[in-house]
């Protein structure tokens, strides 16, 4: 029982029907801003309660307070419809002190939309002219005024803080853009109506007259015929390998002829109407462009010929020369080098003829400065291919015959010989001459048994 009297003691709840749905939904925001649909139903739904109008007013206050900028915005659409919409009741209660302190904080408060300012101040400004005349309605009358006034206060102290009116800046910024494009459009205005008088008080071109201008038109014909032979003669002139066509003042001159001719011609292939005349007309406008054409094409052949030629007297002016070039830098610096590597070996050569070629470029320090005095060493004597050298080499006698290994079978010991007795050698040739006398003893052989003997 306690709980369920605190509970009512505290209780805060506000009533909430349709009215405050109806709201909701009309503020979403998927509704356009001024639009008025929906509008009606809530009006019935105020006008069937008693705490119709204040439940209506809380709802609005609340779009206004704590609403996004288009919630706000629709707020003050429904406030302003229901106002002139919802009767003589809503109109004299709707207006309690929450509702007009939410409306003048909209209208002045520096961080409200711009465009729900503006539409704050809009409905203040419709309510002042509506009931200015009403005494019931002072105070909704008088809203207007209080905002203005607030507003200048706040301006004023900002001004003595020396903080910038912000609000007073844009609407000055306002109207000067508003002068400045009034200023253009009246300009523009005056512009086009002195080109509209202008244009009225031009002479009007005549008309064309066929039978007055038969005999132009028939000059032409003759014209544009003589400026195409005209040109195609003087082009066919040119003696293009001294001259050019560009240069050339006899061609210029029909050209200029010709294109002006043209000119004639196809004002009179606009004009004319006559079947006869028209199709010669074509004719002379297209022997005039075939001329035209074959001075084109010439005149860019001389133009490529003369860029081919200038390129080749280019290649044939630059000389190339081998010993500039990089590449041929290189070589010769690499031939100077490899010659100065072999006069270094020819010197090294004439000091120590006893080297082997393949040692010549060898660099020993100290020890090969030291072996200079030492004797050539010894070297293998080489066979030669004639029979002398030949015969002194098998003299020599084989390895066998320096060794002293005694085999134990006496038949091939004794059938060996002594082991210093040379082997017979057969020798298959067709030559008859005898073999020269063998000689061991003038050859000296390196590797021989010294203990032979």
């Amino acid at each position: 029982m306690a709980a369920n009297v605190l509970r009512n003691a505290f209780k805060t709840e506000k009533p909430h029907s349709s009215i405050t749905d109806w709201i909701d939904i009309l503020t979403a925001d998927g509704i356009d801003d001024e639009a008025y649909d929906g509008i009606p139903e809530v009006v019935d739904a105020i006008n069937l309660q008693s705490a119709g109008p204040t439940e209506a007013s809380r709802a609005i206050r609340k779009k206004l307070k704590h609403g996004r900028p288009h919630q706000q915005y629709r707020a003050l659409v429904i406030l302003k419809a229901l106002v002139e919409n919802g009767g003589h009741k809503f109109k004299t209660t709707f207006a309690d002190g929450q509702l007009t302190d939410a409306l003048k904080n909209l209208a002045s408060d520096m961080n409200t939309d711009k465009k729900v300012k503006k539409k704050a101040l809009l409905v203040l400004a419709s309510w002042q002219d509506q009931f200015k005349n009403d005494p019931s309605m002072s105070a909704v009358a008088g809203l207007y005024k209080q905002v203005r006034h607030d507003r200048h206060e706040r301006a004023n102290q900002m001004e003595m803080m020396g903080v910038p009116d912000v609000e007073a800046i844009e609407r000055k910024k306002a109207k000067q853009e508003a002068k400045e494009r009034q200023r253009l459009e009246e300009e523009a205005r005056k512009l086009k109506e002195k080109q509209e008088k202008e244009r009225k008080n031009r002479p009007k071109r005549a008309p064309f007259d066929f039978e007055k201008e038969k005999p132009k038109v028939l000059g032409s014909i003759v014209e544009a015929s003589q400026a195409s032979s005209n040109l195609v003669n003087a082009i066919t002139l040119v003696n293009r390998e001294k001259d050019s066509l560009a240069t050339n003042e006899r061609v210029q001159e029909c050209l200029a002829i010709a294109k002006q001719v043209r000119k004639t011609v196809v004002r009179y292939i606009q004009l004319v109407e006559k079947e006869d005349l028209i199709g010669t007309l074509i004719e002379a406008n297209e022997r005039i462009i075939n001329a035209l054409d074959t001075y084109d094409k010439l005149s860019i052949a001389e133009t490529e010929a003369a860029t081919t030629d200038s390129v080749a007297d280019g290649l044939a002016a630059t000389h190339l020369n081998s010993s500039e070039t990089e590449l041929n830098k290189l070589q010769e610096k690499q031939r100077a080098a490899v010659l100065r590597a072999k006069q270094n070996s020819i010197r090294g050569r004439s000091g120590d003829s006893s080297l082997h070629p393949d040692l010549h470029d060898l660099n020993f320090g100290t020890l090969g400065s030291s072996s200079q005095n030492l004797p050539p060493p010894m070297r293998p004597t080489a066979l030669s291919d004639d029979g002398e050298d030949a015969n002194e080499a098998y003299a020599r006698g084989s390895l066998s015959d320096f060794s002293d290994y005694d085999s134990s079978d006496e038949d091939n010991h004794n059938g060996a010989g002594p082991s210093r007795t040379t082997r017979d050698l057969v020798t298959v040739s067709d030559d008859e001459t005898s073999p020269a006398p063998k000689n061991r003893g003038h050859v000296e052989d390196p590797f021989a048994d010294p203990f032979a003997d």
